[in-house]
């Protein structure tokens, strides 16, 4: 066999978004480092802010090629905004009760040279949904989103549905910051 399929083959899949991280041309070759500040809270969420950041950074430290430092350290810096938060009934037991809720998100970034104040990148609707159920019947207990959640299967006969609900609301809402972590990332960074 030769090399040269397994070449083209390699070549295709870098092509596709399966290789190395990807910076943008956007980013200054210059960069090696960012600092993430605490985006500004626009909800009614105390504390939806600081682990925004936190999941940031942690999807920054995850995949490079940015070091992530203290602000105002960085030679980039990412800013934003937690425009909404909200959770939506979607859908209803035969007696009008919410069973089952939709967590959304809408966040704006803005990714900028720090020393020269240049805005390398913006984006003022990035947005995340995730469905989660709030009483036993419909909280399925081998998805994997319930299997990574705060609650054991066996526990759950115990819970209130109003324990339930907010223990998958909390749930949901961690999802959803990762969820939104990762899309900054690959915005802001790989200008996907």
């Amino acid at each position: 066999m030769t090399l040269r399929p397994l070449i083209a083959a390699l070549l295709v899949a870098a092509g596709c978004g399966y290789g190395l991280s990807h910076v943008a041309d956007y980013v200054p070759a210059t960069a090696h480092t960012i600092s993430i500040r605490t985006f500004d809270n626009h909800t009614r969420e105390y504390g939806l802010d600081v682990r925004l950041r936190q999941s940031i950074e942690d999807e920054f430290r995850r995949r490079g090629p940015f070091r992530v430092v203290a602000e105002p350290e960085g030679d980039i810096e990412l800013t934003g905004t937690i425009r909404r938060f909200a959770t939506i009934p979607v859908a209803f037991s035969a007696v009008d009760e919410a069973i089952q809720y939709q967590g959304i998100m809408v966040v704006s970034i803005r990714l900028a040279d720090r020393s020269s104040g240049r805005v390398l990148y913006e984006n003022g609707n990035i947005q995340a949904s995730q469905d989660f159920g709030v009483v036993s019947g419909v909280v399925i207990t081998n998805s994997p989103h319930f299997q990574q959640g705060f609650i054991n299967a066996r526990d759950l006969p115990d819970l209130t549905d109003v324990e339930l609900g907010d223990t998958r609301r909390r749930s949901a809402q961690t999802e959803l910051l990762d969820i939104l972590a990762q899309d900054i990332y690959l915005q802001a960074v790989e200008g996907f």
